[in-house]
């Protein structure tokens, strides 16, 4: 256990991270910020790793419950770990499955997906396991993503979607293709000097065509590490995307 660390994600709530993977960041602030507020809504994650952005929807009261689907059983394990010590095991299930294989006999309100932001072949020199296994494609594209995401939504179900700009035609691609049809895009960016660094999409299982493009959401100021925005400010204190 000597990898473990620990991120607080609320005042009386913290969370445990594989130390040689992805820990806490923006696209997870971002992801559960993006989410809307329905206490009534069971959420199933993709992608789930240790289960950051269910807990944080969860402790925020913004979901009913959350299945959390990841295929890293040892990161699985520290999911359940955490919702266990924050008191969320009756409300966040976590199953270890790959999501091209994963199927459920309930269907959910929402979806929500932080998928690999890189293609297998992208790979990174001194990279670890752990965190090619969260930013690559070993086994799931993101057209396997927005399947399962189809999958197991209901009929008007929202799936909410993280992922990177250089991609997001593919996003945009895989979902339309899964019968998910995107409706609303926000596109993140460090600075106004920056060039964009994520992109935000909400779409709806089942609905017709049309998107909404939000305003950009700048993270700093200026220059990246400094002074946040109102905006991320906001959606540090709330967990809401209000532009």
């Amino acid at each position: 256990m000597s990898d473990i660390k620990i991120e607080r994600i609320a005042e009386n709530a913290e969370i445990s991270e594989d130390g040689r993977g992805l820990l806490l960041t923006t696209d997870a602030c971002l992801l559960s910020a993006f989410v809307s507020r329905n206490a009534k809504q069971d959420v199933c994650e993709l992608g789930a790793g240790s289960g950051i952005i269910s807990a944080m929807l969860l402790l925020d009261k913004k979901i009913r419950s959350s299945v959390c689907v990841d295929f890293q059983p040892g990161i699985c394990d520290i999911a359940k770990h955490n919702a266990e010590k924050n008191g969320l095991a009756d409300k966040m299930t976590v199953v270890c499955s790959d999501v091209i294989d994963y199927k459920s006999d309930k269907k959910f309100d929402a979806v929500v997906s932080n998928p690999p932001y890189f293609k297998a072949e992208d790979g990174r020199k001194n990279e670890t396991e752990q965190n090619r296994l969260c930013r690559h494609e070993s086994t799931a594209t993101v057209f396997d993503f927005a399947s399962c995401a189809s999958r197991v939504l209901k009929d008007g179900g929202i799936a909410y979607f993280c992922y990177t700009p250089e991609r997001l035609s593919e996003l945009l691609c895989a979902l339309s293709s899964a019968g998910i049809e995107p409706k609303t895009l926000i596109t993140v960016y460090p600075t106004v000097n920056h060039k964009p660094s994520l992109v935000l999409v909400s779409a709806k299982k089942g609905a017709q065509s049309g998107m909404t493009y939000e305003r950009p959401l700048m993270i700093y100021k200026d220059i990246p590490g400094k002074e946040y925005t109102d905006d991320y400010i906001k959606i540090k204190t709330e967990n809401r995307i209000k532009l």
